[in-house]
């Protein structure tokens, strides 16, 4: 059953995600993305498990823990579990065709 509310709302999301995907995508734009996957699910009532970003893709950063500066005191900033960004775009790209191929060339 597709509930066209929650689709527009995960259409929008989607779009605005897709457009602003940081090119150093992170746990919070992973977290983000499979919370938009399951809107459409809940929209349309299928299983897009396919989509999500696989576990072991998310990995820590070895260059997140810099120092911020060079002075006698130094900051850590904690580190950054990433995803490969080429992956996390096909991911993205996936779903946006799958949908696309489901609707007939539309998303709205």
């Amino acid at each position: 059953m597709h509930n066209q509310t929650k689709w527009n709302i995960a259409v929008v999301r989607f779009a605005g995600f897709a457009s602003n995907l940081s090119l150093s995508p992170d746990e919070d734009d992973v977290s983000e993305y499979h919370d938009i996957i399951k809107l459409f699910e809940d929209a349309h009532g299928q299983d897009l498990s396919r989509f999500r970003i696989a576990p072991d893709q998310v990995k820590p950063d070895a260059d997140s823990a810099t120092m911020a500066s060079r002075s006698s005191w130094q900051t850590r900033y904690p580190k950054k579990n990433l995803v490969e960004f080429t992956y996390f775009r096909g991911q993205i790209r996936a779903l946006m065709d799958y949908l696309m191929a489901v609707l007939g060339g539309r998303l709205c």
